[in-house]
Formats: C-alpha cells, sequence, structure tokens
C-alpha cells in the first residue's frame, strides 16, 4: 500500500528503521491520523508497530533496541502529542509515562538502555525530566536552563536552542549532573544596546477561580503608577504556548510594541499547551466562551494592580489569536479601542468546509463537526456578532494560506466595511499561514503599530 512517510529512526543494529507515515499525503492525515512502522533497510512493506490514536510528535529508538519511546496525544480528541509513550520492540507493552503529568513533553531522546531524558514545557517555561524505562519512573532534573525548542543528547551531554526575554535562542550545553546549562554561542550582539521592556510570568484567576498565567512586558522606560495602553498578543493553536523565553517575532512583534510604549500581555487561556493534555481540551464545545473571558478577567486583573488603562486596550493575534481578535472586535467590541485580525478564522461554517485541517480543527479544538450544532458553531463565529462591532479592525491575510484560507479575512473584511467601522485589509502576496518575506513582515510591523498608535493612543495617523 502506498504511505506518505514523515520522520524515520535507525535502530541501532542498523538493519532497521522506525517510521512515522500516514496512508495518505494531506495535512490532517499527517496531523491526526499517521502511525508508527518499521520497515527493513533492504527494503519491503512497511509493518506497523503499534496502535496509537491522536497525533504523533517526536520518536526515539533505545540503544540497545529493545524499546521504542514517543510523545503523542491521551485520545484523538487531544490537540496535542505531549504524553510520553514506551513499547516494547515487539510492539508489546505500550505504556504512558507521563499521562497524568500538567506538563506538555515536546522532545525525547534515550540516555542510556535504560534511561530516557524529556523535554517539557510547564506552564510558561521549559524543563528537562529523566524516565526510568523499566521502571515507568519519572523526575526532573535539577537543570537550569533557558527556554528550549530542541534539544540533543549524546555522551552525557545535552545541548538545545535556547532563548532568553533578552535574547533569541542561541546554543546551550551542559553534562547531565550539572546545574545549568551554558550558552555556547553569540551573536545578534547589536541587542545587547537596545532597550527592552522588562518582561515577566503574570498570574491571575478567571472568574470560575482557574489560575491562569502568561507573560507580561512591561513598556521600555516603565514608570509604576502610571498607567499604559496594552497591547494583548493571544497565541494561536489554540494549543499554543507563550513561553518566558525570547517574544518578539514577525506575526508577534512584542518589545517593538513594548519601546513604541505599550504594555504588552500574552495570555495562556485554557486550552494552552504546557498544563497536560486535560488543560489543553478545556475549551472544547466552548470555543470562543471561557477561554476567551480568561483573557478578558486577565485584563481586569492587570488593571486592577494600577498597570494598564482598561479604557486604551487593543489585541493583535494571528491565525486562533486572530479569532479571538476578530471575536474582540466583534461580540466583546467594547471593551477594545483596536484590533488586529490576522490570518483569522471568522466564520466557522465556512472554514470548516474550505481549511486543510477539518478534521484536526473539528476534532481536537471543537470536538464538535459545526454541521452537527450549526447554532452553536455560527453564534461562536465573530461575523454573527457584527452588528455590535465598533472597534476599529486591520485585517490582514496571506493570500497562498491554505490552513485559514484568505476569504476568511475578506468576510470580516467586508461586514465591517457594511456597518461603517472603520477597517483596513491588507492582503501579501505568495504568503502561506504567516509572514515569511522581509518586507512584509516590516510592513505589517508598521501597519500594526501605526494602527494601535491611532487607536488606541489617538496620538497619530494610520496610512
Amino acid at each position: 500500500d502506498d504511505m506518505h512517510v514523515m520522520d524515520v529512526r535507525f535502530f541501532p543494529d542498523g538493519k532497521t528503521l522506525l517510521v512515522r507515515a500516514a496512508e495518505r499525503a494531506t495535512i490532517d492525515h499527517e496531523m491526526m491520523y499517521s502511525g508508527l512502522f518499521t520497515v527493513s533497510v533492504d527494503g519491503g512493506r512497511l509493518a506497523r508497530l503499534v496502535e496509537t490514536e491522536g497525533k504523533i510528535g517526536d520518536m526515539a529508538v533505545s540503544p540497545d533496541g529493545r524499546y521504542v519511546a514517543f510523545t503523542g496525544a491521551h485520545d484523538i480528541h487531544d490537540s496535542t502529542s505531549g504524553i510520553v509513550y514506551v513499547v516494547g520492540a515487539d510492539g508489546r507493552g505500550k505504556r504512558a509515562l507521563s499521562a497524568d503529568a500538567p506538563l506538555t513533553f515536546t522532545r525525547i531522546a534515550f540516555r542510556d538502555a535504560r534511561r530516557l531524558v524529556g523535554l517539557a514545557v510547564d506552564s510558561t517555561r521549559t524543563r528537562f525530566y529523566e524516565f526510568e524505562v523499566k521502571k515507568g519512573t519519572m523526575r526532573a532534573l535539577s537543570l537550569a536552563s533557558p527556554v528550549c525548542g530542541d534539544f540533543d543528547l549524546e555522551a552525557q551531554t545535552v545541548a538545545c536552542a535556547g532563548s532568553t526575554p533578552e535574547h533569541p535562542a542561541e546554543v546551550f550545553a551542559a553534562r547531565l549532573g550539572e546545574r545549568a546549562l551554558r550558552r555556547l554561542s553569540v551573536s545578534n550582539e547589536h541587542l545587547l544596546d537596545k532597550k527592552l521592556g522588562a518582561q515577566q510570568v503574570f498570574r491571575w484567576k478567571a472568574a470560575d477561580g482557574l489560575e491562569l498565567e502568561g507573560i507580561l512586558i512591561l513598556p521600555v522606560g516603565y514608570e509604576k503608577g502610571t498607567r499604559y495602553p496594552l497591547a494583548v498578543l493571544p497565541h494561536g493553536g489554540p494549543e499554543g504556548v507563550s513561553l518566558d523565553g525570547w517574544r518578539t517575532r514577525a506575526t508577534y512583534p512584542a518589545q517593538i510594541l513594548a519601546t513604541a510604549g505599550y504594555a504588552v500581555f500574552e495570555p495562556n487561556y485554557r486550552g494552552s499547551s504546557g498544563r497536560g493534555w486535560r488543560f489543553a481540551t478545556a475549551d472544547h464545545w466552548d470555543l470562543g466562551g471561557k477561554e476567551f473571558t480568561d483573557v478578558l478577567d486577565g485584563i481586569d486583573a492587570l488593571a486592577a494592580e494600577g498597570i494598564v488603562d482598561p479604557d486604551r486596550v487593543g489585541m493583535a493575534g494571528w491565525s486562533y489569536g486572530g479569532y479571538f481578535s476578530a471575536l474582540a472586535a466583534t461580540m466583546h467590541s467594547e471593551r477594545f479601542k483596536a484590533a488586529m485580525i490576522g490570518a483569522a478564522v471568522t466564520d466557522w461554517v465556512s472554514f470548516t468546509g474550505t481549511t486543510e485541517i477539518e478534521h484536526e480543527n473539528s476534532l481536537v479544538h471543537w470536538n464538535l463537526w459545526p454541521w452537527d450544532d450549526l447554532d452553536l458553531a455560527w453564534s461562536r463565529s465573530p461575523i454573527r456578532h457584527v452588528d455590535k462591532a465598533k472597534t476599529p479592525a486591520l485585517v490582514v491575510h496571506g493570500l497562498a494560506d491554505t490552513r485559514v484560507p484568505p476569504g476568511q479575512g475578506l468576510e470580516i473584511y467586508r461586514a465591517l466595511r457594511h456597518k461603517k467601522v472603520p477597517t483596513q485589509l491588507v492582503l501579501y502576496p505568495r504568503e502561506p499561514h504567516g509572514l515569511v518575506e522581509n518586507v512584509h513582515s516590516l510592513d505589517f510591523i508598521e501597519r500594526l503599530v501605526g494602527w494601535f498608535d491611532r487607536y488606541v493612543k489617538g496620538t497619530a495617523a494610520a496610512e
């Protein structure tokens, strides 16, 4: 049978390969329906190693060839692949080693034949853990680290690509047993001369008592007692997560907004990664519901501490964060002075009929196909609430976006224009579900800051 191969690992004997593959070459099948197989290096058919359900992430083979470890989902409705599993090389004895841990594991590597090291997102940071494969035990390693996005392990030395609030990713390494990773590479030294906003983890409680965390960046030149305009930058996913490392990139220019005088808030609302599969699925059947009021509660908490002016708030998000921005501009327009709606879902019904991830979205985000409850799907679509819209909205989309097709941006733009809400549509040629061309990134950042300056601060004209 034809198979679509995504990833491979050698068994230590060099004669067999561990393969992650799916039966169809679609994004949905890659994300939702891939499996683990083995195949001889001499060729032949793929043989399924073990039955899995839902998303699969990283995978590794033990040095003695006896075990296969992988990160995967709790079930088909889990939006993450954050649980560490181990199975015998013969496909028997599959066990979850971290099923109930309030963590999301992203990478794994065997330390030796009996121990496995895993990198996990732990709320707003990353941590290394060690598993005793045979015993099934797990412990945190006393290894202070930056926010690591990837790591490798060789000869008892761990290396990672890690960032800090003050600097983007560099190479860090340490011997296992040491207390901290050391930075090895030096680049982007010009950042040492730049003034950055102070960054911290901000904690608050939702209306129902759920404890939440996010990242707060204070404006450059912050003075205690002064209330500042607020830029809310909700992450995508919704199973994304905002970590306490370097926060600035093309579609989320956090420190640039801090330099422009804004407090910047990146909330990890329910449905985010980093707190286990139960938290990641806590938004099921309720997209745009409590997960959004989590953010409103965070804004209220910032205002209660005297940090921000609740009457000068803007929201700028991309992808699912753009969906939040579209809700801010419509359903919750009374709370927001400006919105940037980037590559956003604005109509759940038409989106599901045109996206490349209709299974992934319906099974792990909604846990519901919109056609099975059209009233609910429509009630959580920003386009449904355009009659409430008063918030000036900058609508941005890439013309090559197949994840969230540009028609979603056109829908909300035309509706807002019809309602005579100040709005602007920017369509970037060749761009997929994000921005990859530098000229477009720079143009976008200038437009975003200009839009917020005009409508949140009320101090500058947006061209």
